[in-house]
């Protein structure tokens, strides 16, 4: 069914005014009837829309009016934090191949710095050992010399104790023993020169 056909089924209000007799108050008795009803749908809806205390268009439109312009600040707000934070950022990165020879260098630095440290620490510690070395040469060395100095003296005394056994004989050894027997008769001092 399309659209005309419905509104021509669609009695017209004027003829639900049966009751009237025809002619112009009729008529006139129907706009009265429809400014009334006009009258009171306008009153009842701007008493509604713009009265009510729970709810009113124009409270409602200018508290989403102000709901919107606080979030337009917001934004505005938000946008200029990230241009600004933006800005940094873009700094950051057109600084960031200087931060980063600047690093190297400092790198550069520190290293060579640690390998002059561990260059000097391992002379120093190889100095130590040389020192620590010759002195325990020199004490091997003053041990040696001191055993060779015994072994000396020990074949010495072998040598010498072989010789007088073969240069002794009894009628010396009996020289001797007599000499030795008036060395200690004398009185000390009155005894022969040396």
């Amino acid at each position: 069914m399309n659209a005309a056909v419905w509104l021509q089924s669609i009695p017209d209000m004027r003829s639900l005014s049966w009751w009237l007799p025809h002619g112009g108050a009729r008529e006139l008795a129907w706009l009265l009837v429809f400014a009334g009803n006009l009258v009171v749908l306008a009153g009842f809806l701007y008493w509604v829309l713009f009265r009510g205390k729970s709810f009113s268009i124009p409270r409602s439109l200018r508290t989403r009016g102000e709901g919107i312009q606080q979030q337009l600040r917001e934004a505005e707000a938000a946008h200029q934090s990230a241009q600004a934070r933006l800005a940094a950022i873009e700094a950051r990165i057109a600084g960031l191949p200087a931060e980063v020879e600047a690093l190297r260098a400092e790198g550069e630095a520190e290293a060579a710095a640690e390998y002059r440290r561990l260059v000097e620490a391992s002379r120093s510690e190889a100095a130590q050992l040389i020192h620590l070395g010759q002195q325990e040469i020199a004490a091997a060395a003053r041990l040696a010399e001191k055993e060779l100095n015994a072994l000396a003296a020990a074949l010495a005394l072998d040598l010498a104790s072989k010789r007088l056994k073969e240069r002794l004989t009894d009628e010396l050894d009996r020289e001797l023993v007599r000499a030795a027997a008036a060395d200690m008769a004398t009185p000390a001092g009155a005894g022969a020169p040396n």
